[in-house]
C-alpha cells in the first residue's frame, strides 16, 4: 500500500499539469506540427496533403488549407491557400513554395479551414501530422517522417498559438538510437513552446558509459536548431536531450553512401 502511494505521488510529480501539448484557447481552432522543410541545390522537400475534414463528413469537406512558412528563426515569411478536392491526396513540392531566398531551412504548418461539426462536439481539434518526405541529391527514392507533435494552433480571426507543453522541472529524453562512426547525422531540435528553452545535448560512449562531449543551446519559441554529429572512430554513442520540454524528440537525418534515411529519435 505504501509503495502505491508513493508510486503515485511520483507519477504525479511528473505530470501533474504538464500535458504534453496545450489546448487551444480557441475551440474552433485547427491545428498543426511545425514541419522542417529543406530547399537548396541538393535538398527538396515534398508534403502528403489530403483533405482530412472530408473523412469526418462523407465525403463533404471544405477543401480549403493554407500554408504558412517560418524560417528557422520562427520568422513568418509567406502564406498559401490551397483547394483540394474530397477525398482527393495531392503531393505538395514545399521547396518550390517556399523559394530560395529564405535560407536553406525552416518550417511550415498546413491548416484546414475548419473542423467538421463532429469532431468539434467531441471537444477535440482537426489535427494535420501527416506526412513529409525529403529528397537528398535528386535520389530517386525519397525518405518519409510523419509529424511529431501537435505543435501550432491557428484560431478563427487567424491568430497562432504554440502549444508545446513544459515540465515544472528539467527531464531527459534519451533517443532510443545508437550514432555510430562512419555515418553523418543532422538533428533538428525545435522550441514548440511559447517560452525560450534550453537544451543541452549529452553524447555518451555505448561502451564505457562515460559523456563524451555535451552542446548546449537556448531556443527561443518556434526556432530550430540544427547539430551536426560526426562521430569518432572511438565508439558508437547515444545521446540524451535534457531540457523543460515534456518531450524534446529530435528530428534526425540520417546520411551514409548518399543515401538517405529520416525519423524520429
Amino acid at each position: 500500500m505504501i509503495g502505491e502511494k508513493i508510486a503515485r505521488f511520483g507519477r504525479a510529480v511528473w505530470t501533474w499539469r504538464q500535458p504534453l501539448t496545450l489546448t487551444p484557447g480557441d475551440l474552433h481552432s485547427t491545428i498543426s506540427d511545425l514541419f522542417v522543410w529543406r530547399s537548396s541545390e541538393v535538398w527538396q522537400t515534398f508534403f502528403e496533403l489530403i483533405d482530412i475534414p472530408s473523412l469526418f463528413e462523407d465525403g463533404q469537406g471544405s477543401g480549403q488549407v493554407t500554408l504558412m512558412f517560418f524560417d528557422r528563426s520562427g520568422n513568418h515569411i509567406r502564406e498559401e491557400k490551397l483547394h483540394l478536392p474530397a477525398n482527393c491526396r495531392k503531393t505538395l513540392n514545399i521547396s518550390s513554395l517556399v523559394g530560395r531566398t529564405h535560407g536553406e531551412s525552416g518550417t511550415f504548418a498546413i491548416f484546414h479551414s475548419a473542423a467538421p461539426p463532429s469532431v468539434i462536439k467531441l471537444g477535440s481539434f482537426l489535427a494535420e501530422r501527416g506526412y513529409v518526405s525529403y529528397c537528398y541529391r535528386n535520389a530517386p527514392l525519397r525518405s518519409y517522417v510523419h509529424g511529431n507533435l501537435d505543435v501550432i494552433s491557428r484560431g478563427r480571426d487567424g491568430g497562432l498559438q504554440l502549444l508545446g507543453g513544459t515540465s515544472f522541472l528539467s527531464r531527459e529524453f534519451s533517443l532510443q538510437y545508437e550514432f555510430h562512426p562512419g555515418i553523418a547525422y543532422e538533428l533538428v531540435v525545435l522550441n514548440p513552446t511559447p517560452l525560450k528553452q534550453r537544451f543541452t545535448f549529452k553524447f555518451i560512449s555505448v561502451l564505457s558509459g562515460k559523456v563524451r562531449s555535451i552542446q548546449a543551446m537556448i531556443l527561443n519559441p518556434g526556432v530550430i536548431q540544427w547539430v551536426p554529429v560526426a562521430i569518432e572512430e572511438s565508439g558508437s554513442v547515444r545521446l540524451i536531450i535534457e531540457s523543460r520540454l515534456v518531450m524534446a524528440r529530435p528530428l534526425v537525418f540520417r546520411i551514409q553512401n548518399l543515401k538517405l534515411d529520416v525519423f524520429h529519435g
